[in-house]
């Protein structure tokens, strides 16, 4: 019997690439019945789809074990190296397992699914994700400890706001990516939220003059139309 696990407090993103209408149909009612906010992709070329997969800043992806899906689940690996990725393959062979691994995929389903297996398998990659081993997010020289709620720039310590600890604590656990306004506020604030529409811009701001001072790299940046991106 497979081990219950609670459904994730955050609204966890699960991206649909290159599926087959009817598979994607299924996925979909059952994801979002758990909660998960759900979105699928036209088809695309690989090249394409790898684009817009990226901006769309899900938490897990879905692809199928397809020439393209294997194409794409490679791509997307050496750009995300930590983006959860499920594989659904026509056949539980050896071959099509190998298949996978070799392209970075870390887990396999196989049609049709059965909804239990599917969540149970979807949770399983989320959790491992959002514990971050040792319950701290890092990024350059930024160490983020979850449970203590505690953040330190090398070895200054950081005073944060339970919002700008939020904030910050998406943008660590996105590095590298360009996440767009929309997004953040679902994450951070949640779609229910009513406020001043600058809100991200104001928070962004007090974050930068807490974790970035005159004589410090800047990490937090700003990618024009689009939204922030925490790089170096």
């Amino acid at each position: 019997m497979l081990a219950a696990l609670p459904r994730s407090p955050r609204r966890d993103r699960i991206l649909l690439l290159l599926l087959e209408e009817p598979i994607a149909e299924r996925l979909s009612l059952h994801l979002n019945g758990e909660g998960y906010q759900v979105s699928t992709l036209p088809p695309l070329p690989p090249e394409a789809c790898l684009e817009q997969a990226l901006r769309e800043n899900a938490n897990l992806i879905i692809l199928p074990g397809s020439v393209e899906g294997l194409r794409v689940c490679g791509l997307l690996r050496r750009k995300a190296q930590t983006l959860p990725i499920l594989l659904a393959i026509s056949a539980d062979t050896l071959e099509a397992r190998i298949a996978g691994l070799d392209v970075g995929a870390d887990d396999f389903m196989v049609p049709p699914f059965h909804t239990k297996e599917l969540l149970h398998r979807v949770r399983c990659q989320l959790k491992r994700v959002h514990a971050q081993g040792d319950g701290s997010l890092r990024f350059a020289d930024i160490v983020m400890n979850i449970r203590g709620r505690e953040v330190r720039r090398a070895e200054r310590l950081i005073e944060l706001t339970t919002k700008e600890f939020e904030l910050l604590r998406y943008l660590l656990e996105h590095p590298r990516e360009v996440l767009s306004r929309e997004h953040i506020l679902q994450n951070v604030w949640g779609e229910d939220f009513v406020g001043e529409s600058n809100i991200i811009e104001v928070y962004i701001r007090y974050l930068r003059m807490k974790i970035e001072r005159d004589d410090e790299k800047k990490l937090i940046h700003t990618v024009r139309g689009v939204g922030y991106s925490l790089r170096d």
